[in-house]
């Protein structure tokens, strides 16, 4: 979609704007939203339906609507961002075949290998930790 300057002085700019190219205060070309938003930034400027570019008007806009009122394409990195956290904090049980150590087995592994023992057990569980101690804890935990 292009953009209007709306910007006293600037309605009927012709030239570039970074990747931007403008005649009589419209762009030339369809316009990407990042590059809309960039420009909406520093001057007044509108879709060429009328609706604003600005970041903070849409904010404005939509600041009581949940994200399944907010068009896909302004909502589309919100959704991306809530299902990775969901999905990071969903805990993964250890994968089936895989060893059940007790307290006492990683305190001897700690004690034979050091940390970098514990290490490679966490790692298969995906458990990290720079202490003896924290570690054990958490492939513990991960494990029950």
């Amino acid at each position: 979609m292009k953009i209007r300057l709306t910007q006293p002085g600037f309605e009927t700019y012709t030239g570039q704007m970074g990747v931007v190219f403008f005649e009589d205060g419209l762009t030339t070309a369809d316009v990407k939203p990042i590059d809309a938003v960039r420009i909406a930034a520093q001057f007044l400027c509108e879709w060429e339906d009328g609706t604003t570019a600005s970041v903070a008007q849409s904010i404005l806009d939509h600041a009581h609507s949940t994200t399944g009122t907010i068009p896909a394409e302004i909502n589309a990195d919100q959704a991306l961002a809530s299902q990775e956290g969901t999905r990071k904090a969903q805990a993964q049980p250890a994968a089936p075949g895989s060893r059940a150590y007790t307290q006492e087995e990683l305190e001897a592994i700690a004690d034979a290998s050091g940390i970098k023992g514990l290490r490679a057990i966490g790692d298969a569980l995906g458990v990290k930790g720079n202490a003896i101690g924290e570690l054990i804890k958490s492939i513990l935990t991960k494990q029950a």
